[in-house]
């Protein structure tokens, strides 16, 4: 647990922090990503990607500029996965 989101955050629900972060709150940003990151990163390292971390950079700014859209906030993980997964393959299909 980092010391930005805190002990409260890091036990609230999914759809608390969505909903806080959509507001702003850094410290909801902080338990998001603390939170699902793991998610985010093995995704990515089962694509063995040479720039796995720009993959999944692109995730939480897609995040950043999507979660406002969000109608139902406990779908955040699935949304993490499926956002990541189509990330991924479009690295991959990338020419050389």
């Amino acid at each position: 647990m980092t010391a930005e989101a805190g002990p409260i955050l890091s036990a609230a629900p999914v759809t608390d922090l969505v909903m806080r972060a959509r507001d702003g709150d850094q410290p909801a940003w902080g338990a998001i990503v603390e939170r699902f990151a793991p998610l985010v990163w093995s995704i990515c390292r089962r694509y063995r990607l040479a720039d796995a971390d720009a993959a999944g950079q692109a995730v939480w700014l897609q995040l950043a500029g999507h979660i406002g859209q969000f109608r139902d906030p406990a779908a955040l993980p699935g949304w993490l996965a499926a956002t990541t997964r189509r990330e991924c393959g479009r690295i991959v299909r990338l020419p050389c």
